[in-house]
């Protein structure tokens, strides 16, 4: 059983290695995968999954420790929540509540989770979801911690999407411009083509 301190220290070499991880990844993949092993490291979790908030909802990003069966079974579910103009008020508690429910169902209540929202500039990202086989209070201390790292990890899923978005548009446009190799363009002084 670890000590207080040694616990203390644990979790403070968890969040330097945490920082240094989310802030060189720009891979979204890599990332999520890299954010969900570490916080199930640190809560102790045998489980868990990054629930993503996007233009067709929620869904599914990353998982650690779960069934495909599982996967199949939460997409409906997580999909059926409705989109609401404030998310963290409305949307977040509801997927919330949907994992608590099936962390207690599948396990004959004898496995508890704990859900981080992901917000960046008070935008909704997702939830982090990890899911653990014992009853654990985590104090106001740990959870204000827990949040803070949740915290950072948005702005990082949010830095990598915007990365990932920029490579894509960047693609598109060394496309368009590799199909005018052929072609003249004559342009006038004020820069109309």
């Amino acid at each position: 059983m670890l000590t207080l301190p040694d616990y203390r220290v644990r979790q403070r070499d968890y969040l330097l290695e945490i920082a240094r991880a989310i802030t060189q990844e720009l891979d979204l993949d890599k990332l999520l995968k890299r954010i969900l092993q570490l916080t199930a490291d640190i809560l102790s979790g045998n489980a868990g999954l990054i629930a993503m908030h996007g233009d067709e909802g929620w869904m599914v990003a990353a998982s650690h420790g779960l069934s495909t069966e599982l996967h199949k079974f939460l997409a409906p579910l997580l999909a059926a929540v409705p989109d609401h103009e404030d998310p963290a008020r409305f949307e977040l508690p509801r997927v919330n509540e949907i994992l608590q429910e099936i962390a207690r169902q599948a396990s004959l209540g004898l496995m508890t989770g704990l859900g981080l929202p992901l917000i960046a500039r008070n935008e909704v990202i997702g939830v982090i979801f990890i899911f653990r086989n014992y009853q654990g209070v985590f104090s106001k201390n740990d959870l204000v911690l827990l949040q803070s790292f949740a915290d950072q990890a948005a702005i990082a899923i949010q830095n990598a999407q915007l990365y990932t978005q920029l490579t894509q548009e960047n693609g598109k446009i060394n496309a368009m411009l590799d199909s005018f190799d052929d072609c003249i363009l004559i342009m006038r002084p004020n820069h109309v083509i």
